[in-house]
Protein backbone atom coordinates (compact mmCIF):
# COMPACT_ATOMS: atom_id res chain seq x y z
CA UNK A 1 0.00 0.00 0.00
CA UNK A 2 1.50 3.34 -1.10
CA UNK A 3 0.45 6.67 0.38
CA UNK A 4 1.61 10.22 -0.38
CA UNK A 5 1.08 12.58 2.53
CA UNK A 6 0.47 16.32 2.14
CA UNK A 7 1.18 18.08 5.41
CA UNK A 8 -1.28 20.85 4.54
CA UNK A 9 -4.04 18.33 5.12
CA UNK A 10 -2.60 16.78 8.28
CA UNK A 11 -2.52 18.49 11.64
CA UNK A 12 -1.01 16.01 14.09
CA UNK A 13 0.64 12.94 12.59
CA UNK A 14 1.45 12.76 8.86
CA UNK A 15 2.11 9.02 9.09
CA UNK A 16 -0.93 7.79 10.97
CA UNK A 17 -3.39 7.92 8.10
CA UNK A 18 -1.27 5.50 6.07
CA UNK A 19 -1.03 3.06 8.98
CA UNK A 20 -4.71 3.03 9.91
CA UNK A 21 -6.49 0.13 8.24
CA UNK A 22 -3.30 -1.39 6.88
CA UNK A 23 -2.33 -5.05 7.25
CA UNK A 24 -0.21 -4.04 10.26
CA UNK A 25 -3.04 -2.28 12.09
CA UNK A 26 -4.11 -4.83 14.68
CA UNK A 27 -3.83 -5.30 18.43
CA UNK A 28 -1.98 -8.05 20.26
CA UNK A 29 -2.03 -9.44 23.78
CA UNK A 30 -0.14 -12.15 25.63
CA UNK A 31 -1.24 -15.36 27.30
CA UNK A 32 0.11 -18.40 29.08
CA UNK A 33 1.37 -21.51 27.31
CA UNK A 34 0.16 -24.70 28.97
CA UNK A 35 1.59 -28.20 28.84
CA UNK A 36 -1.38 -30.46 28.00
CA UNK A 37 -0.15 -33.45 29.99
CA UNK A 38 0.27 -31.52 33.24
CA UNK A 39 -2.10 -28.58 32.64
CA UNK A 40 0.58 -26.23 33.91
CA UNK A 41 1.81 -23.02 32.37
CA UNK A 42 5.33 -22.91 30.98
CA UNK A 43 7.85 -20.83 32.88
CA UNK A 44 9.98 -20.43 29.75
CA UNK A 45 7.42 -19.53 27.09
CA UNK A 46 4.45 -17.25 26.53
CA UNK A 47 1.95 -16.77 23.73
CA UNK A 48 1.49 -13.63 21.66
CA UNK A 49 -2.08 -13.42 20.39
CA UNK A 50 -3.32 -11.43 17.40
CA UNK A 51 -6.77 -9.92 17.91
CA UNK A 52 -9.41 -8.82 15.44
CA UNK A 53 -11.33 -5.54 15.72
CA UNK A 54 -13.69 -7.12 18.24
CA UNK A 55 -10.89 -8.38 20.46
CA UNK A 56 -11.24 -12.00 19.37
CA UNK A 57 -8.10 -14.17 18.83
CA UNK A 58 -7.35 -14.85 15.15
CA UNK A 59 -3.75 -16.06 15.35
CA UNK A 60 -1.12 -16.82 17.97
CA UNK A 61 2.54 -17.80 18.30
CA UNK A 62 4.93 -18.81 21.04
CA UNK A 63 7.94 -16.73 22.14
CA UNK A 64 10.37 -16.76 25.05
CA UNK A 65 9.27 -15.53 28.47
CA UNK A 66 11.66 -12.54 28.24
CA UNK A 67 10.64 -11.62 24.67
CA UNK A 68 9.88 -7.88 24.34
CA UNK A 69 6.28 -7.72 23.10
CA UNK A 70 5.09 -4.68 21.17
CA UNK A 71 2.57 -4.14 18.40
CA UNK A 72 3.44 -2.81 14.94
CA UNK A 73 1.78 0.44 15.94
CA UNK A 74 4.10 0.70 18.95
CA UNK A 75 7.20 0.03 16.85
CA UNK A 76 6.53 2.13 13.78
CA UNK A 77 4.81 4.84 15.80
CA UNK A 78 8.00 5.40 17.82
CA UNK A 79 10.10 5.75 14.68
CA UNK A 80 7.61 8.13 13.12
CA UNK A 81 7.50 10.31 16.22
CA UNK A 82 11.28 10.69 15.97
CA UNK A 83 10.90 11.74 12.34
CA UNK A 84 8.25 14.30 13.24
CA UNK A 85 10.27 15.71 16.12
CA UNK A 86 13.60 15.97 14.31
CA UNK A 87 13.01 16.54 10.60
CA UNK A 88 12.07 19.94 9.17
CA UNK A 89 8.34 20.00 8.23
CA UNK A 90 9.35 21.11 4.73
CA UNK A 91 11.36 17.89 4.41
CA UNK A 92 8.43 15.83 5.69
CA UNK A 93 5.97 17.34 3.25
CA UNK A 94 4.99 14.92 0.51
CA UNK A 95 6.59 11.91 2.21
CA UNK A 96 5.71 8.72 0.32
CA UNK A 97 4.97 5.77 2.58
CA UNK A 98 4.90 2.12 1.56
CA UNK A 99 3.57 -0.51 3.97
CA UNK A 100 4.16 -4.24 3.50
CA UNK A 101 3.38 -7.30 5.57
CA UNK A 102 4.16 -10.99 5.58
CA UNK A 103 3.21 -14.15 7.44
CA UNK A 104 -0.26 -12.89 8.28
CA UNK A 105 1.08 -9.67 9.70
CA UNK A 106 3.74 -11.18 11.93
CA UNK A 107 6.39 -9.42 9.81
CA UNK A 108 5.95 -5.76 8.85
CA UNK A 109 7.87 -3.12 6.94
CA UNK A 110 7.39 0.61 6.39
CA UNK A 111 9.35 2.57 3.79
CA UNK A 112 9.54 6.37 3.82
CA UNK A 113 10.76 8.30 0.77
CA UNK A 114 11.25 12.07 1.14
CA UNK A 115 11.01 13.86 -2.24
CA UNK A 116 12.04 17.18 -0.68
CA UNK A 117 15.34 15.76 0.59
CA UNK A 118 17.02 15.29 -2.77
CA UNK A 119 20.31 15.52 -4.62
CA UNK A 120 21.22 15.10 -8.33
CA UNK A 121 23.78 12.51 -9.46
CA UNK A 122 25.51 12.66 -12.87
CA UNK A 123 27.69 9.86 -14.24
CA UNK A 124 30.88 10.16 -16.27
CA UNK A 125 28.79 9.56 -19.41
CA UNK A 126 26.29 12.35 -18.73
CA UNK A 127 23.46 10.18 -17.38
CA UNK A 128 21.60 11.99 -14.58
CA UNK A 129 19.14 10.96 -11.90
CA UNK A 130 17.81 12.41 -8.67
CA UNK A 131 18.23 10.55 -5.40
CA UNK A 132 15.99 11.08 -2.36
CA UNK A 133 16.27 10.28 1.32
CA UNK A 134 14.81 6.85 2.07
CA UNK A 135 14.29 5.22 5.45
CA UNK A 136 13.14 1.63 5.84
CA UNK A 137 12.09 0.07 9.14
CA UNK A 138 11.00 -3.51 9.70
CA UNK A 139 10.26 -5.83 12.58
CA UNK A 140 8.58 -9.09 13.52
CA UNK A 141 6.19 -10.08 16.27
CA UNK A 142 6.93 -13.81 16.48
CA UNK A 143 10.65 -13.98 17.21
CA UNK A 144 11.60 -14.57 13.58
CA UNK A 145 12.77 -10.99 12.91
CA UNK A 146 14.54 -8.46 15.10
CA UNK A 147 13.96 -4.68 15.11
CA UNK A 148 15.70 -2.85 12.29
CA UNK A 149 15.94 0.34 10.33
CA UNK A 150 18.27 1.59 7.63
CA UNK A 151 18.87 5.06 6.23
CA UNK A 152 19.48 5.16 2.50
CA UNK A 153 18.16 6.66 -0.70
CA UNK A 154 15.70 6.12 -3.51
CA UNK A 155 16.81 6.36 -7.14
CA UNK A 156 14.13 8.29 -8.99
CA UNK A 157 15.12 6.92 -12.42
CA UNK A 158 14.87 3.19 -11.84
CA UNK A 159 12.86 3.18 -8.57
CA UNK A 160 15.63 1.24 -6.84
CA UNK A 161 15.92 1.42 -3.09
CA UNK A 162 19.53 1.93 -2.02
CA UNK A 163 21.38 1.72 1.28
CA UNK A 164 24.36 3.66 2.54
CA UNK A 165 27.63 1.92 3.28
CA UNK A 166 28.91 3.85 6.29
CA UNK A 167 27.85 6.44 8.82
CA UNK A 168 28.92 9.71 7.27
CA UNK A 169 32.21 9.63 9.23
CA UNK A 170 30.38 10.54 12.43
CA UNK A 171 30.46 8.43 15.57
CA UNK A 172 26.91 9.36 16.50
CA UNK A 173 25.34 8.88 13.07
CA UNK A 174 23.99 5.44 12.21
CA UNK A 175 22.89 4.15 8.84
CA UNK A 176 21.60 0.86 10.23
CA UNK A 177 20.14 -0.26 13.54
CA UNK A 178 19.52 -3.84 14.62
CA UNK A 179 18.25 -4.91 18.04
CA UNK A 180 16.72 -8.17 19.19
CA UNK A 181 13.49 -8.33 21.17
CA UNK A 182 15.17 -9.16 24.46
CA UNK A 183 14.05 -8.02 27.91
CA UNK A 184 16.68 -5.26 27.68
CA UNK A 185 15.30 -3.81 24.43
CA UNK A 186 14.49 -0.10 24.74
CA UNK A 187 12.26 1.16 21.95
CA UNK A 188 12.91 4.86 22.63
CA UNK A 189 16.68 4.41 22.63
CA UNK A 190 16.47 2.30 19.48
CA UNK A 191 14.70 5.08 17.57
CA UNK A 192 16.79 8.01 18.79
CA UNK A 193 19.57 7.82 16.19
CA UNK A 194 17.17 8.31 13.31
CA UNK A 195 17.22 12.05 14.04
CA UNK A 196 20.44 12.27 12.00
CA UNK A 197 18.80 10.94 8.82
CA UNK A 198 18.85 14.15 6.73
CA UNK A 199 22.43 14.95 7.70
CA UNK A 200 23.53 11.42 6.86
CA UNK A 201 21.78 11.59 3.49
CA UNK A 202 23.53 14.73 2.29
CA UNK A 203 26.91 13.48 3.49
CA UNK A 204 26.48 10.09 1.85
CA UNK A 205 25.18 11.54 -1.43
CA UNK A 206 28.77 12.65 -2.06
CA UNK A 207 29.75 9.00 -2.22
CA UNK A 208 27.14 8.30 -4.89
CA UNK A 209 28.51 11.12 -7.01
CA UNK A 210 31.96 9.58 -6.54
CA UNK A 211 30.66 6.21 -7.76
CA UNK A 212 29.04 7.89 -10.76
CA UNK A 213 32.35 9.40 -11.83
CA UNK A 214 34.56 6.36 -11.14
CA UNK A 215 35.21 4.31 -14.33
CA UNK A 216 34.48 0.59 -14.19
CA UNK A 217 34.70 -1.72 -17.17
CA UNK A 218 32.39 -4.62 -17.94
CA UNK A 219 35.12 -7.13 -17.07
CA UNK A 220 35.93 -5.40 -13.77
CA UNK A 221 32.28 -5.58 -12.75
CA UNK A 222 32.03 -9.22 -13.76
CA UNK A 223 35.18 -10.05 -11.79
CA UNK A 224 33.76 -8.41 -8.66
CA UNK A 225 30.50 -10.36 -8.98
CA UNK A 226 32.40 -13.60 -9.61
CA UNK A 227 34.25 -13.19 -6.31
CA UNK A 228 31.11 -12.82 -4.16
CA UNK A 229 31.28 -15.99 -2.09
CA UNK A 230 27.65 -15.86 -0.95
CA UNK A 231 26.34 -16.02 -4.55
CA UNK A 232 25.66 -19.29 -6.28
CA UNK A 233 26.90 -19.83 -9.81
CA UNK A 234 23.45 -19.16 -11.27
CA UNK A 235 23.02 -15.97 -9.25
CA UNK A 236 26.42 -14.70 -10.38
CA UNK A 237 25.47 -15.14 -14.02
CA UNK A 238 22.13 -13.39 -13.50
CA UNK A 239 23.81 -10.51 -11.67
CA UNK A 240 26.32 -10.16 -14.49
CA UNK A 241 23.39 -9.80 -16.88
CA UNK A 242 21.84 -7.10 -14.70
CA UNK A 243 25.16 -5.24 -14.59
CA UNK A 244 25.47 -5.44 -18.38
CA UNK A 245 22.01 -3.92 -18.75
CA UNK A 246 22.88 -1.12 -16.34
CA UNK A 247 26.02 -0.28 -18.30
CA UNK A 248 23.95 0.47 -21.39
CA UNK A 249 22.02 3.12 -19.41
CA UNK A 250 24.44 4.59 -16.88
CA UNK A 251 27.72 3.91 -18.63
CA UNK A 252 30.98 2.25 -17.56
CA UNK A 253 31.15 3.37 -13.94
CA UNK A 254 30.83 2.02 -10.42
CA UNK A 255 27.34 3.47 -10.08
CA UNK A 256 26.18 0.96 -12.72
CA UNK A 257 27.39 -1.97 -10.62
CA UNK A 258 25.77 -0.49 -7.51
CA UNK A 259 22.53 -0.06 -9.45
CA UNK A 260 22.65 -3.69 -10.58
CA UNK A 261 22.80 -4.81 -6.96
CA UNK A 262 19.95 -2.52 -5.87
CA UNK A 263 17.88 -3.56 -8.89
CA UNK A 264 18.15 -7.14 -7.65
CA UNK A 265 17.08 -6.11 -4.14
CA UNK A 266 14.22 -3.84 -5.29
CA UNK A 267 12.58 -5.83 -8.12
CA UNK A 268 11.69 -9.49 -8.54
CA UNK A 269 13.29 -9.88 -12.01
CA UNK A 270 11.53 -13.18 -12.57
CA UNK A 271 13.43 -13.71 -15.82
CA UNK A 272 16.72 -13.86 -13.91
CA UNK A 273 16.08 -14.87 -10.29
CA UNK A 274 13.80 -17.48 -8.76
CA UNK A 275 12.10 -16.87 -5.41
CA UNK A 276 11.78 -19.84 -3.09
CA UNK A 277 8.32 -21.09 -2.21
CA UNK A 278 7.04 -21.29 1.35
CA UNK A 279 3.92 -22.45 3.16
CA UNK A 280 2.84 -18.80 3.56
CA UNK A 281 1.07 -17.05 0.70
CA UNK A 282 2.02 -13.47 1.61
CA UNK A 283 5.80 -13.71 1.99
CA UNK A 284 6.83 -11.99 -1.27
CA UNK A 285 7.55 -8.68 0.46
CA UNK A 286 9.68 -10.33 3.13
CA UNK A 287 11.60 -12.51 0.68
CA UNK A 288 12.35 -9.55 -1.56
CA UNK A 289 13.48 -7.47 1.39
CA UNK A 290 15.87 -10.21 2.50
CA UNK A 291 17.67 -9.50 -0.76
CA UNK A 292 18.23 -5.96 0.45
CA UNK A 293 19.87 -7.24 3.61
CA UNK A 294 22.02 -9.49 1.44
CA UNK A 295 23.13 -6.57 -0.74
CA UNK A 296 23.73 -4.38 2.31
CA UNK A 297 26.37 -6.86 3.47
CA UNK A 298 28.09 -6.73 0.09
CA UNK A 299 28.12 -2.93 0.01
CA UNK A 300 29.60 -2.85 3.51
CA UNK A 301 32.33 -5.36 2.68
CA UNK A 302 36.04 -4.57 2.50
CA UNK A 303 36.08 -5.62 -1.16
CA UNK A 304 33.47 -2.97 -2.04
CA UNK A 305 35.35 -0.31 -0.09
CA UNK A 306 38.52 -1.25 -1.97
CA UNK A 307 36.70 -0.97 -5.28
CA UNK A 308 35.44 2.48 -4.34
CA UNK A 309 38.89 3.63 -3.24
CA UNK A 310 40.74 2.25 -6.30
Amino acid sequence: MNTIVNLNNVIVNPFEQSFNGSALDFSITTGEVFTPMFEESSCEKKAVIKLDDNGNPVDWWVVGRDYYVKSHRDFFGSIERELMNNIDPNHLSGVEITTKSSRGGRWGMRQYVFPNVTCPVETNTGFTTDINLRIVSWSGLDGGTANNYIIGLFDGYCLNGCVFTRAANKKDAYVKRYKRNSKNFNLDFFCADIMNAVEVFYEQSKEFQLMAQKPLSLQQGWDFIENIKTFSGAKKESMKELFTRELTVRGNNLFSLHSAFTNYSSHKNDDLFLSRTTKHEDVEAEILFKREEEITNILNSNSWRELLAA
